[in-house]
Formats: structure tokens, sequence, C-alpha cells
């Protein structure tokens, strides 16, 4: 299976996932990330957005365009544009970074604090989709949690690396931001692909490097199932929030299990 096939499958399978949520009576899971989400805007996504508009503020006078003399400096000639469009799109250049970086943190907030809920998620659907019981070990939840979040954490700071090298790039060369920003939507996809699928492979007792391994071989679907949770989030106004956060995580979850079981009973 090809990145682009994958990428279908993957998607594809999120959507499929509706009908296990609702015909296997999985749909209070829907219910429980509200109260995170509350908090979660509450303590970062609001103070987030004023963040950025400060530093992007900061960046454009850090610059000091304004200072360049009308004559007799090298950049004297350049000075209408670079106080004008440019500085205009270097502002939005770094809003834009920024916005990533804050969707980053809230993504994996979200993803830790709701870790052992979905990974119960993964579990139970397995089970209705199989018939295969997974017995109740409270050793085992507690390894399953800190693994969780050491994956959640390792993501992240791969994540942040890369939007940091993005964002040093694109203050230099501003027009790169027509590549960047799809690309940091591709890194975003797959490391929230990577943690929906990591449910599985922790259930079925993969150790990290297996489950990199595993993830890493199946690029394209997970960016898919990403995909799909990054559709749900993104929906506008405040009750497109409340679906997002309700259905996206949710479905990301099941489709990951739809997904990982096609590719384990195709062995």
């Amino acid at each position: 299976m090809n990145f682009f096939q994958g990428f279908i499958k993957g998607f594809s399978n999120a959507f499929k996932s509706f009908d296990v949520l609702f015909n296997k009576g999985l749909w209070p899971f829907l219910l429980y990330p509200l109260v995170i989400w509350v908090l979660t805007w509450l303590l970062s996504l609001a103070g987030i957005t004023v963040l950025a508009d400060w530093f992007a503020n900061w960046t454009a006078k850090a610059l000091e365009f304004d200072k360049i003399p009308e004559s007799g400096h090298w950049l004297s000639f350049a000075k209408p544009f670079l106080t004008g469009y440019f500085s205009v799109f270097v502002f939005w250049v770094v809003k834009i970074l920024f916005w990533f970086i804050s969707g980053t943190f809230s993504k994996y907030v979200l993803l830790i604090v709701l870790s052992p809920l979905f990974a119960l998620l993964s579990e139970m659907a397995d089970e209705k989709l199989t018939g295969q019981k997974f017995p109740f070990s409270f050793p085992q939840l507690m390894k399953d949690i800190v693994r969780g979040t050491m994956i959640s954490l390792r993501n992240m700071m791969i994540e942040f690396g890369i939007i940091i090298g993005c964002f040093i790039v694109t203050l230099f060369f501003p027009p790169l931001v027509i590549a960047t920003t799809p690309f940091l939507l591709l890194v975003s996809w797959y490391f929230t692909g990577f943690s929906m699928m990591d449910y599985n492979t922790e259930r079925y007792r993969y150790n990290v490097s297996d489950s990199v391994r595993f993830i890493r071989a199946n690029k394209g679907l997970v960016i898919g199932i990403g995909c799909v949770y990054w559709l749900f989030m993104s929906i506008p106004t405040f009750a497109g929030d409340i679906i997002g956060l309700m259905f996206g995580p949710a479905i990301a979850s099941l489709g990951a299990t739809i997904s990982f079981l096609e590719l384990k009973n195709s062995k």
C-alpha cells in the first residue's frame, strides 16, 4: 500500500467509525472530552491568541525597517516595500506559525489528558469487532498511561522542533510560507494519527521501537486519520468547536483501530 492509498484508507476508515460508534454502543465517549476542552480553552487558547498578536508585533518592530534612512543605506531603495507589504507579510507569517505552536500545544494537552479514555475506547471497539477479550489489569493500565504520555511528549518535542525550524526558515525567507504551511499540516496530521495508532500497538504489546517502525511503515494511513481529526477540530464557530471535540478524537481513535485490525488481519 503506497502513501496515497494509505491516506485514502485511513481517511475513509475514520468515517467508517461512525457505524462502530453508534451501533456498538460507544457513543458516550463523545461526551467526556467536553470538560477537558473548556479547561484547555480557558487556560491556553485565549491566552495564546493574545501572545501571538504581541509576538507578531514585536517581531515586526524588532526588524526596524522604519528606521532605515531614506538615502545612504544599502536598503534605502527597498524601504517602501519593507515597511509596507513585506512588514505586513512578516506579521502574518509569524501569526500563522504561532497558530501552529498554540494548536500543537492544545492538541497534546488533550491527547495526554484523554489518553487513558481513548485507549479504553480503542480496546472496547477491538473487543466488539473481533470478540477478543483483554483482561483488565490496574498495574498494566498504569504502565499504558505512562507509555502513552511519554509517546505524546516525544511526539510533541519532535513536532515543536519541526515548527521552530520552519519558523526560522520562513522568517528569513517569508515566501516559503507557501510550502511550510502545508508541510506543517502534514506533520501535525502524522503525529496525531501516530498517537491514535499507538493505542493499538500498545494493546498488542509492541514495544516503542516496534510501534514507531510499524507507524512509519504506514505513514500515509496515519496521516489520513490525523487529517480527519484536524478537519473536525477546525470546524469554525463555537458550535463547531463542540462538535469537533466530541467527534474528532473519538472517530480518529476508532479509525485507527479499524485500520490496525485490517493491517493485522492482512498479514
